[in-house]
């Protein structure tokens, strides 16, 4: 809803026309009067008016020197000047005050109602694309944090803008860079305290540790920051000091080569405070590398080229590790993990659960890795991906998923930082792997022993081993074994058992004959049924009948 504002000094004018027009038709619920353009001026100031109506001639301030001073203050209010006949030539020349339409008098209301409608309909459009605007500006200022992110990210994965597009994303993003600046990058890699933390912790040290890094940096260097694919935070650095990038010291020529040297320094300082903070506030760990100065364009991607592989080169402790590539450092020698595939394969120890072996070989491991001239983070890839293999495998070959053997939180989804962070998981995925495993053998054990009895007991008449174990797709020497193993006797008695106690029955309760009986049990011959009743309970099975 709107509020409208009527100017002339002839009262009786606005009061009848606030009575009779039908203002709330054009969505207008407050009228403001004035009697002189002083008065108007005051009501301006004091109110929140969207549209003024006022007459051209009035004493001491007429209506176009009304306009020009609301016009001084408000540019955007629309005006609508009321004007007589005599003075139609003169009111005209008021659109160079941004009146929006003049009407004569007396009022034709159509007319009025005709440049209402008008009117407010463009307010309203205004206010909408202000709303849209500021809309948009409200998800720009909260996506700027994630589009600074991508773009730098962007950049150090070699996408190449050209200079004039990477300085106006620049300045839209609100970065204090260009893309001629002398820069340095700075990567950190938070180590085993972090990521032996689940994921959404692991998140919130990575916050704590930019926050850390922001404020010491910030100190003497314009900041620009992300977080790669790698999950390693990412800052891109130039000094904030008077003569910092492109301004070269005119003075002399030492000034030249003095800078980038007090520079690294002082960034050299920082690193090292923020690696020593982090260690202090967060009782964790960060490896630092400090990249070579360059050009942000030219450079950037070279310097986090080298940045990364000298970081994946090498594997922090505890504490993490600080190195400067501006600073000459031993290139690493690097060799085979070879007891990863010594046989027999870790496959196979799963297979033929040698659990305790494979644990021998996980210390093995351990003390090979230790022994390496340098341990790198690939070494660790390596085993990881190894162990990671062998435990899908498995889970597969027993048709299972390792996630529903063990649990989700149980297969990682960060890299480790130590050996010894990766060898204690992989010591525990063993032991709740043979744990679910060993309970899954078992079930799977007495349903096999189940599938045996019913069988037996449903072919008596034509039974064999060899037709037991072709029913349950097992060996029979196999089935023999595991028979005998669960249930403390032999398959062959417990089938003897079971004909001695049909026979019973059928001795009891029916009129078969000796040798029908002995046909059913699956006996082809009648008196090697009499034997074997004979020798079970020590009579016939006519004698038994008969007692």
């Amino acid at each position: 809803m709107h509020q409208i504002l009527l100017v002339d000094d002839e009262s009786y004018v606005i009061d009848d026309l606030e009575i009779s027009f039908p203002w709330d038709q054009y969505r207008i619920e407050r009228i403001h009067k004035a009697y002189s353009g002083m008065q108007a001026l005051s009501i301006l100031e004091e109110q929140t008016v969207d549209i003024v109506i006022t007459d051209i001639s009035m004493p001491v301030m007429n209506g176009l020197e009304l306009i020009r001073q609301i016009k001084a203050v408000k540019p955007n209010l629309p005006c609508i000047l009321l004007t007589g006949y005599a003075e139609f030539e003169y009111a005209k020349e008021a659109t160079k005050y941004g009146v929006v339409e003049y009407l004569l008098k007396p009022l034709d209301v159509e007319k009025l109602a005709s440049c209402l409608e008008k009117t407010v309909l463009s307010i309203e459009e205004q206010i909408r694309r202000a709303l849209s605007y500021e809309q948009a500006m409200n998800s720009f200022r909260e996506h700027l944090p994630s589009l600074k992110d991508r773009l730098l990210n962007q950049l150090i994965e070699g996408n190449r803008y050209s200079e004039d597009v990477l300085n106006d994303k620049l300045g839209h993003y609100q970065l204090p860079f260009s893309a001629e600046d002398n820069v340095q990058l700075v990567l950190i890699r938070l180590e085993e305290h972090f990521t032996k933390h689940t994921t959404n912790s692991l998140q919130l040290f990575e916050y704590a540790v930019t926050n850390i890094a922001c404020e010491l940096f910030n100190t003497a260097f314009y900041t620009w920051h992300c977080r790669d694919h790698y999950d390693y935070l990412v800052f891109l650095l130039k000094s904030a000091g008077p003569a910092d990038n492109n301004e070269l010291h005119t003075s002399t020529e030492t000034n030249h080569s003095e800078q980038p040297m007090k520079q690294n320094q002082d960034l050299t300082h920082l690193s090292l405070q923020l690696h020593h903070n982090v260690n202090e506030y967060l009782k964790g760990g960060i490896s630092v590398i400090l990249s070579h100065g360059g050009r942000l364009q030219q450079d950037i991607r070279d310097m986090y080229e080298q940045a990364l592989s000298a970081l994946k080169k090498q594997v922090g402790n505890g504490t993490g590790y600080f190195l400067s590539l501006e600073e000459s450092y031993r290139p690493v020698s690097i060799r085979s993990l070879h007891i990863l595939y010594e046989p027999p394969t870790f496959n196979h120890l799963l297979e033929t659960a040698q659990w305790e072996v494979f644990k021998e070989r996980l210390h093995r491991i351990k003390i090979g890795y230790s022994a390496l001239p340098e341990q790198t983070e690939e070494h660790l890839d390596e085993i990881q991906i190894v162990l990671l293999s062998a435990f899908h495998y498995i889970a597969h070959k027993n048709q299972a998923l390792l996630s529903d053997l063990v649990g989700n939180e149980w297969v990682p989804r960060v890299p480790f930082r130590s050996v010894s962070q990766l060898t204690d998981w992989a010591d525990n995925m063993l032991d709740r792997l043979r744990i679910k495993l060993e309970e899954q053998s078992f079930d799977e054990q007495h349903d096999v022993i189940h599938q045996i009895k019913t069988f037996v007991s449903a072919n008596l008449h034509s039974l064999s081993l060899q037709s037991i174990a072709d029913h349950v797709s097992l060996h029979p020497v196999y089935v023999s074994k595991l028979f005998k193993q669960l249930q403390g006797i032999s398959l062959s008695e417990y089938i003897l058992g079971v004909k001695m106690d049909l026979a019973h029955y059928l001795l009891n309760h029916s009129q078969d004959k000796v040798y029908e009986i002995s046909e059913k049990l699956g006996y082809a011959n009648s008196q090697y049924f009499i034997k074997v009743f004979r020798d079970k309970f020590g009579m016939t099975p006519q004698d038994y009948r008969e007692q």
